[in-house]
């Protein structure tokens, strides 16, 4: 593993699965980004971790001019608890009911964001809605193999970077595999997650279990609001993202991996045979696509996803419209470029490796808004209309 910067590393966890002595383990490290770890007692210099590293070997054989669609899922109950337009559990519903098995991301008994195996409806509904931490996909790409040799059909989900890592590990294309990759922001630290649910209980005084959090629950509608439903075993809470540090320093790209400012796999030709995200500024393309309960957009990458992608229309109720390259990145741009660090993400993060400050504490430190600014702003919206310039407001804006 000497050849790959260990900043460029995505986590992914093809090295661990290829591994044929288990010398390496995917683990935290100190700012809570999963990275491997070597014992070099075990390890044999066999150079398969290298060979399987997507980072320094994958290539898409993707198309570079993939069709773009909106898409709603029709069974309004799924969509309202998916994330957007209820691309995933259209897709997963029908590997399920033929026999096929899918792979997506939980969370486990403890609250940790992880990937797993289903077989069943059930299953697949806890795999619905974000969960913007990183996933640790443990050894789910060796068992996706074991499933595929055995003729079975895999849906497999994740990040682009998780997709392209499978795909190195998998060093052959399944015909019985469908991938599905998401429109990706970046990962945060999952750190940085801890330190806010320990943070979350304290501020409620709250003496329960955390059961779940949504980060992008639908109360009010499909929006770019965004809103999180937290689930203990005492209490429900609804919060705006506007008052959440977690999801303030992720959506700022504070907390964001260092693999995220210079993702190799965000961009066209992408890594899945399907991408499936929100369809922001899906108004100023078609109006009637939007009924603010969600619209997704999608990707059509290969052939092989557009196999599928036929028989999920013959197969489920679902509205599709043909978009734009143009129209969907608009207001979607990690479909073709990375997100771009915070100018203090790297002294961030250091704060993040000492644990001293709480989440609400580096919110303020790093995405407090200076009173000169707060100043302006009361100046410009108590200013005439007659002598507001465009200009100006796109100045304050950026401000």
């Amino acid at each position: 593993m000497d050849k790959i910067n260990i900043k460029n590393c995505t986590g992914c966890g093809a090295c661990a699965n290829i591994c044929p002595h288990s010398a390496i383990t995917i683990t935290e490290d100190e700012r809570g980004f999963l990275k491997p770890l070597i014992n070099k007692n075990k390890c044999i210099n066999c150079g398969l971790c290298e060979n399987v590293c997507p980072v320094l070997n994958f290539e898409t054989v993707n198309s570079s001019s993939p069709k773009f669609y909106a898409f709603i899922n029709q069974d309004e109950t799924v969509r309202l608890k998916s994330a957007s337009g209820g691309v995933f559990p259209a897709f997963a519903k029908y590997f399920i009911k033929n026999g096929g098995v899918v792979f997506g991301v939980v969370y486990d008994e403890d609250m940790k964001v992880c990937h797993i195996a289903a077989q069943t409806l059930s299953e697949i509904e806890k795999m619905q809605s974000s969960k913007y931490v990183q996933s640790d996909t443990k050894f789910t790409f060796k068992e996706a193999k074991k499933i595929l040799e055995s003729g079975l059909h895999v849906l497999y989900t994740g990040t682009p970077c998780q997709i392209a890592g499978l795909k190195s590990y998998l060093r052959k294309d399944y015909e019985n595999l469908l991938t599905m990759d998401i429109i990706c922001h970046g990962v945060p630290s999952r750190k940085f997650f801890e330190m806010y649910k320990e943070e979350f209980l304290k501020s409620q005084k709250d003496k329960g279990k955390l059961i779940n959090i949504n980060m992008r629950a639908k109360d009010n509608g499909w929006n770019s609001k965004i809103f999180l439903r937290i689930k203990t075993t005492e209490k429900d809470y609804f919060l705006d993202r506007k008052n959440n540090s977690f999801m303030k320093c992720f959506l700022g790209n504070l907390s964001i991996n260092d693999s995220c400012v210079d993702c190799k796999f965000n961009k066209i030709p992408r890594t899945a045979d399907i991408t499936m995200g929100d369809f922001w500024g899906v108004d100023e393309f078609d109006a009637t696509l939007n009924d603010s309960k969600g619209t997704s957009i999608i990707l059509i990458n290969s052939k092989k996803g557009e196999k599928y992608f036929n028989k999920i229309l013959k197969n489920a109720e679902i509205i599709t419209r043909e978009v734009p390259q143009e129209s969907a990145t608009k207001h979607n741009p990690n479909i073709i470029k990375s997100s771009i660090a915070h100018p203090k993400r790297e002294e961030f993060l250091k704060d993040i490796e000492t644990g001293k400050k709480t989440p609400s504490a580096l919110t303020k430190k790093y995405l407090h808004k200076k009173i000169y600014i707060k100043f302006l702003k009361f100046l410009y919206n108590h200013t005439p209309a007659i002598i507001k310039c465009p200009v100006d407001k796109y100045i304050l804006k950026k401000l």
